[in-house]
């Protein structure tokens, strides 16, 4: 999972680098021939299932750019794949990078389209890993990942050059605010920072003019040109490049771009190259996303997808491996905890019921069984509960004469029921029920009041009065009914009406009689 191989091709050689766990090895060359194919393949039987990619920096890859009308889906697609054949049909190796839309008209898209014109220098190459079984996981260019890079080292601008030295050659790569336009590969035959200095001032004029030509540059627009060099090589460029209106120059040393990409960039010593080549550079982004395919068709990078998807399922089956068993662990610590506890409640359980017949052995016999005084018990708690008291009815009284002093209490007759009706005066007393106790629940009481009031000059109208107030007060309370059963004054029809002339008591009193019945809360 942590291994993979890196192949960069050349028009004269192939070099592979080994990618572990994240870091870039040192590089063995194959020559473009019969003696360099065959080691190759013995490399490649050397180290089976070890996925790779292809990075092609070769002078054989075209550029060109279109407006298709905007579409969406498998019309999209198709539409693609149409004009791709149109353009380059005798190279498989091809491929369209959509870049937007223009801004007004029918918003047609943008599109780049670029591929590898000659398939020679790779098809020798893929046969070898089609034969070996190596996965491939696809063919880029450092064109194409050039973008990447002008990314990472914010080198956005409206007109940039980039130009980069290749074991191929000095490559330049256009960009328009940051979108790839165009790129070209220059042979060198001379790597010496002289030739170096040189080539880039005679290749960049070069293409300045081949971008105002192609109207990608406008003529009144200036081009950035942003070149990466080490060393020596470094120090010529500087010095022999000058800044103009039309052109500005930005020296980048391969060292910061390093520490910048957290990358090693520089080539092995042993293979004798320049150390401002850039070829381990734009390996180091390949190995990042292996999976970066720009050129190779679908039928090419099926083993690898399928290598893919198999990692992708053991790594799955070996998570859902190790979570069932940490699950079966933890349930596992679960279930002997569970166990602990059990046999620790047991003791515990044991130790209780051996202290309860400890104390049920020590206490004395009593006359009483337990249930009777469980019983005793509860009948204690209900009466004191239940029982029924007169103090309720005395204080709703004493509320009531507080409001008419003339009344005054000459006889209270206090009872309780099961019921509303109770025993009236002089009625035989029947058996007493339970619940004339409170037992079970508090029982009906009755309050007779005899009493008199006390009226000035015998005034029976005031005393009727008082008597009705009286009854009206008791009767604020929603639990108590009130009757009057005997008035100061008959008023009845058939009363008689008697009196004695010239009777001097200046003080009259009128009796009545006024029966209560309060109904037990619920």
């Amino acid at each position: 999972m942590f291994r993979k191989q890196l192949f960069y091709l050349t028009s004269g050689r192939l070099t592979v680098y080994p990618w572990i766990k994240g870091r870039l090895g040192a590089g063995q060359a194959f020559a473009d021939d019969e003696a360099g194919r065959e080691a190759f393949a013995r490399h490649l039987a050397a180290s089976p299932d070890i996925p790779a990619a292809i990075l092609a920096d070769l002078v054989e890859e075209d550029f060109q750019r279109e407006l298709l009308p905007h579409v969406s889906g498998p019309a999209r697609r198709k539409m693609i794949q149409r004009r791709l054949g149109q353009l380059y049909r005798d190279t498989p190796y091809r491929q369209a990078t959509v870049q937007g839309r223009e801004a007004d008209g029918r918003r047609d898209d943008r599109l780049l389209f670029s591929a590898l014109t000659n398939a020679a220098p790779l098809d020798p190459w893929l046969d070898a890993l089609r034969r070996q079984g190596t996965p491939l996981a696809g063919i880029a260019s450092p064109a194409l990942l050039s973008a990447t890079l002008v990314e990472k080292l914010g080198l956005r601008r409206d007109h940039l050059l980039l130009a980069t030295f290749q074991s191929g050659g000095l490559r330049q790569s256009y960009f328009q605010g940051g979108q790839l336009k165009f790129s070209r590969l220059t042979p060198l035959p001379d790597i010496t920072p002289d030739a170096l200095a040189a080539a880039v001032i005679a290749e960049s004029d070069n293409t300045r003019q081949f971008l105002a030509a192609a109207r990608l540059l406008p003529r009144d627009a200036a081009l950035d040109v942003a070149i990466l060099a080490h060393g020596e090589d470094l120090r010529q460029l500087r010095a022999a490049c000058r800044d103009t209106s039309a052109q500005t120059h930005t020296c980048l040393d391969l060292a910061d771009v390093a520490r910048t990409l957290k990358i090693q960039p520089f080539p092995d010593a042993s293979l004798g190259t320049s150390p401002s080549l850039s070829d381990r550079l734009f390996l180091n982004l390949l190995g990042r996303d292996i999976s970066a395919n720009r050129y190779a068709a679908p039928e090419q990078t099926r083993p690898f997808k399928l290598r893919r998807a198999r990692v992708a399922l053991y790594a799955l089956s070996a998570a859902i491996l190790a979570g069932g068993m940490g699950w079966a662990g933890s349930n596992g610590l679960d279930a002997l905890e569970a166990r602990r506890q059990g046999h620790r409640m047991a003791e515990e359980t044991l130790a209780i019921r051996e202290q309860s017949q400890a104390i049920v052995r020590a206490t004395p016999p009593t006359a009483a069984s337990p249930q009777a005084m469980k019983a005793a018990v509860e009948m204690a708690r209900t009466l004191a509960q239940n029982a029924p008291a007169p103090d309720a009815l005395l204080g709703m009284v004493s509320r009531a004469l507080d409001e008419l002093p003339q009344i005054r209490i000459e006889q209270l007759q206090w009872q309780t029921s099961e019921t509303a009706g109770a025993r009236q005066p002089g009625e035989a007393e029947p058996v007493p029920s339970a619940r004339l106790f409170g037992v079970p629940t508090p029982p009906w009481q009755t309050l007779l009041i005899e009493g008199e009031v006390a009226s000035p000059r015998h005034d029976d109208r005031a005393a009727l009065e008082s008597v009705s107030r009286f009854a009206a007060a008791l009767g604020r309370n929603p639990r108590l009914t009130v009757e009057i059963t005997r008035q100061p004054l008959d008023v009845g029809p058939a009363a008689k009406l008697e009196g004695r002339a010239g009777d001097g008591n200046a003080q009259g009193k009128a009796d009545f009689v006024v029966r209560l019945v309060l109904r037990p809360e619920n």
